[in-house]
């Protein structure tokens, strides 16, 4: 007992707060300098209830100096060097994936304020484009709404489909109606969803940096995106363009030209 008490003596609590009220992970959190005056800030992604008041948080030691409103969930928060200008201050990038969307949070911190990248935020868009549709999978949607196939039909065309391309490889609509294991609720969700274009979108799940050249702390970054889809697209931390990108079975192919 005496062991267990002196080993527990040599931790210190150095802040305790149990009303901050923060709902974040590991990958919601990052530090940087954001102002190039050599003192890191905590940046914490708030997911607030998991549905609504999700915040962007700035602390500077305990004390919260800045706070901005997200719009959607936050899958992670990270800091990198975009180019050379001084001071060196960081960007801060986050993704928020939600209802099979892509939403894009990408902010710059700078000065006392945040400020959209909006130019960015298209980029993005444009590289995270709508997936191909399996050609079974669409068919037996399309039959479905003009009611050539019956609900069980449809159920059975989808399931055999997912066991034999695995249900990553299906959309969205097709892995929740596979969901539904009664006619009723079946039926149900066919007739909310057929008269939809049918989709497949992928959403950013994780994120890294690559150094681009230098491997200096405040070197120059490139921003490394992994996509639920099981593609990995590296880049450019100027022009966000695709430098290159790479499949699930680790192949690279040529960047989009």
């Amino acid at each position: 007992m005496g062991e267990k008490s002196n080993s527990s003596e040599r931790w210190l609590t150095a802040h305790h707060d149990p009303l901050a009220s923060l709902y974040t992970f590991g990958s919601c959190m990052a530090l940087a300098d954001l102002h190039g005056d050599g003192d890191s800030k905590l940046i914490i992604a708030d997911l607030g209830t998991g549905a609504y008041n999700m915040k962007l948080k700035v602390y500077k030691g305990t004390n919260l100096i800045s706070e901005n409103t997200l719009i959607d969930l936050p899958t992670g928060v990270i800091t990198f060097h975009m180019d050379t200008t001084e001071p060196r201050v960081p960007g801060q990038f986050g993704s928020a994936p939600q209802n099979s969307n892509v939403k894009k949070i990408l902010k710059n911190l700078c000065g006392c304020g945040i400020w959209e990248l909006h130019l960015h935020l298209q980029k993005l868009k444009a590289i995270l484009q709508t997936l191909e549709v399996n050609p079974t999978e669409f068919d037996a949607w399309n039959q479905a709404r003009d009611e050539l196939l019956d609900v069980s039909m449809l159920y059975e065309i989808l399931d055999s489909l997912r066991q034999e391309v695995g249900e990553c490889v299906l959309t969205t609509r097709s892995q929740r109606f596979l969901m539904c294991h009664d006619h009723a609720s079946q039926l149900t969700f066919l007739e909310q969803h057929k008269g939809f274009l049918l989709k497949r979108q992928t959403v950013v799940t994780c994120f890294s940096t690559l150094k681009k050249s230098h491997a200096e702390d405040d070197a120059i970054s490139c921003l490394v995106l992994g996509t639920e889809s099981a593609n990995i697209f590296i880049l450019d931390p100027e022009a966000f363009t695709i430098l290159n990108s790479y499949n699930d079975s680790g192949g690279a192919s040529n960047p989009p030209g």
